[in-house]
């Protein structure tokens, strides 16, 4: 049998199990407990995660319902990219969250309805905010998952003629019958529909819509805890909506960098005026949200102009409290950047694509594109901030030639400032020739990647040029294909003289004295 067909008949009998399931005598929870009736005790149970697991009395039941309509406090989660929590717990405590708390890939937060709106519309670094719903322990079948379901009054939150969405999370220790996230998230989907068709006699029910759809939810498994949230946009939040079909190939996501931007102090940089620049900007993305953060323009604004978001169409949706939200966040617009911000791009492809995206955000006045080298380019103000992305093996070609000539841009027109540079490649950092004040993990998209801050000297680099390919320029000579190009048995015996290990591969040896050079040169 193959891994196809196996796959089939175990969706087949899991099917089949939930039908007789249901034929179960529904288990009603011991109490229904509006969110405001708990107060702060609320606070001290996690809403489905799993990052906070205190233990609770047996006094409290297991089952709550939180209502929408009139609940004086909601409780929400933020997601967000691994390594970027902290960034967005600091932004939910500046609009006016309460009960902040980090989890995992994300941040639990509490607030009336207009919090929600206002995290949906102004957090930058956010990729999704969840309203809980529901949520009850000892959820371990198909039938306890559908009953859960039923106890929400879906026909107050939607109309019939709605759309809805479905995604289910599963983690580790969930029972074996709801082990499969796509069955989690059609049992869920039918306790949804069933609720409207007891309601009507035709039988009316929503349909299923992958994309837009008015309703999004999303069913949280984690060990025999569910937790049902409705997603307040139906796309993620990352996608700003300034990108051009046709994006760059290593762009990366806004929100984090965004996240890296507020880890530089950006924003109170910005309004002391200070110079920005990114030399090797690809599409633009840091150039696109460090000029959004200079202006004070939210990142949600051009979505609720246009396509506009989920919540919007929900009955139960506050369109007093949405309409205060937009105005007060279109009142804290700037008409310019009180900061100068800068970019370069080797490739005139990229840079347009830059220049495009800045249009479509509405900041194309603020920032300055360059078609120019790293290690030629000098910008039009000596940056206080650079921050890039630039190549490293396995996303693009070139990443030793490139770090080598970021060094020499960092060497002669940044002294004096700091860089915040991302990598998925640590080996490849090696040929800037400085030692990392800071180092910060990120994860994003499947990849893990590493944020690392630079304090910059401002040295004179003095490496020798060396012939470079016809369509690159004049490169600096990588410190990496000096030692590349001795025996192992030479490499040992640098090492030896240096009282460093000797052991490994030659490209362990050669990483080895890389080090060793920049500690030197640290130290000079």
């Amino acid at each position: 049998m193959t891994l196809v067909a196996a796959m089939r008949c175990r969706i087949a009998l899991l099917i089949i199990a939930q039908a007789h399931a249901l034929r179960a005598p529904a288990r009603r929870p011991r109490a229904l407990v509006p969110l405001g009736s708990w107060g702060g005790d609320f606070d001290e149970v996690s809403t489905g995660d799993g990052a906070r697991r205190s233990k609770r009395p047996d006094t409290r039941p297991d089952f709550a319902f939180v209502t929408t309509r009139h609940a004086p406090q909601q409780r929400y989660f933020a997601s967000s990219a691994r390594g970027c929590e902290l960034n967005l717990a600091e932004e939910l405590e500046t609009i006016g969250a309460v009960g902040v708390e980090i989890g995992r890939s994300g941040v639990h937060f509490d607030g009336p309805t207009k919090i929600g709106y206002r995290a949906v519309v102004e957090l930058r670094t956010a990729t999704r905010v969840l309203e809980v719903l529901a949520w009850r322990d000892q959820i371990e079948t198909a039938a306890d998952l559908y009953n859960l379901g039923r106890e929400v009054p879906w026909p107050e939150l939607m109309d019939v003629e709605g759309t809805l969405r479905v995604d289910a999370t599963v983690t580790g220790g969930v029972s074996q019958a709801l082990s499969h996230s796509h069955f989690s998230s059609l049992t869920l989907k039918n306790a949804v529909v069933d609720a409207f068709r007891s309601e009507n006699q035709l039988g009316a029910r929503p349909s299923v819509a992958k994309e837009g759809c008015d309703v999004p939810l999303h069913v949280f498994l984690d060990r025999d805890r569910c937790t049902v949230y409705r997603s307040l946009s139906s796309e993620s939040l990352h996608k700003r909506g300034y990108r051009s079909a046709t994006s760059h190939r290593a762009a990366l996501r806004p929100t984090v960098a965004a996240a890296m931007l507020l880890a530089a102090q950006w924003p109170a940089r910005s309004a002391r005026g200070e110079a920005l620049c990114d030399p090797m900007c690809g599409s633009g993305t840091f150039l696109i949200e460090a000029a959004l953060m200079a202006r004070g323009i939210a990142p949600g604004l051009a979505r609720a102009r246009n396509e506009g978001f989920a919540c919007e169409r929900w009955k139960d949706f506050d369109a007093t409290a949405w309409a205060e939200v937009i105005t007060e966040a279109k009142k804290r617009v700037l008409p310019r950047s009180p900061a100068r911000i800068h970019g370069a791009d080797a490739h005139a492809g990229a840079a347009g694509l830059a220049r495009d995206g800045l249009a479509n955000a509405g900041v194309d006045k603020d920032v300055s594109i360059a078609v120019a080298d790293a290690a030629q380019w000098s910008p039009p103000d000596k940056p206080a901030l650079v921050i890039s992305n630039p190549p490293w093996d396995g996303r693009l070609d070139g990443a030793d030639a490139a770090w080598t000539a970021l060094r020499s841009f960092l060497k002669r027109e940044a002294g004096g400032g700091v860089a915040h540079l991302l990598s998925g490649n640590m080996p490849v950092t090696r040929n800037l020739m400085m030692r990392a004040s800071k180092k910060r993990k990120l994860s994003t998209g499947g990849v893990d990647l590493t944020c690392l801050t630079y304090e910059i000297r401002g040295e004179v680099d003095s490496a020798p040029l060396i012939k470079a390919p016809a369509d690159v320029g004049s490169w600096l000579a990588p410190p990496r294909s000096n030692y590349e190009a001795l025996t192992v048995v030479v490499l040992k015996e640098k090492l030896r003289d240096r009282s460093l290990k000797v052991s490994g591969r030659k490209v362990e040896l050669v990483d080895r004295l890389l080090e060793a050079d920049a500690r030197v040169l640290e130290g000079a």
